[in-house]
């Protein structure tokens, strides 16, 4: 059962700045913990049905949590947490057989996102596990809730938050308490 979710939505249609709410379940309520401002992709909040991959939109629906990434050797979480590296990837090849995968090392993928960036964005983010089971071709992929550059630039379907937000974010998630991310449309 789920006892933690992340609520996601929008300032108004096509706008990619909007709201992130932490609920935590407590005695049969749903608790607000956690508010803060957030930006998604360029092109709003789209309906699964119609995201496609690079089209700078950020999917709508309900979905799980993967792992909690970042650039220091421990970070205070109880989520699973990874180190990237610098031969860290995520594949956005459509046609390469582990796209929208996680991968350490080299690869023939035509493209992918570096993981260990030079503007600190992925200092630390976590996965969305979006369109990963089963894995669709072009129906996008990296999807992580990751820092923000400022709230007035938008991702390129991500969400972000500023850099104490996330830490606060990483720190009250719990793997025993199933926690989902759900992103809405107005």
């Amino acid at each position: 059962m789920t006892l933690q979710i992340i609520v996601v939505k929008a300032n108004s249609n096509k706008d990619f700045r909007g709201i992130l709410e932490c609920y935590e379940k407590q005695k049969d309520k749903w608790i607000n913990v956690f508010n803060c401002e957030c930006v998604f992709g360029k092109k709003g909040i789209v309906p699964y049905e119609k995201k496609m991959e690079g089209d700078t939109a950020t999917p709508s629906g309900i979905y799980s949590l993967g792992f909690v990434f970042g650039y220091g050797d421990k970070v205070d979480t109880r989520m699973r947490y990874v180190r990237l590296t610098d031969e860290d990837k995520w594949i956005d090849d459509p046609e390469h057989p582990f796209y929208n995968h996680f991968i350490r090392g080299s690869t023939d993928a035509k493209s992918y996102e570096i993981m260990k960036r030079t503007d600190n964005l992925y200092k630390l983010g976590i996965v969305i596990n979006y369109n990963t089971d089963p894995v669709k071709k072009n129906k996008g992929s990296a999807l992580f809730i990751h820092i923000w550059k400022d709230r007035k630039t938008p991702t390129r379907g991500c969400i972000a938050i500023d850099e104490q937000n996330i830490e606060s974010l990483i720190q009250w998630l719990d793997p025993n308490k199933r926690p989902v991310i759900l992103i809405k449309q107005l």
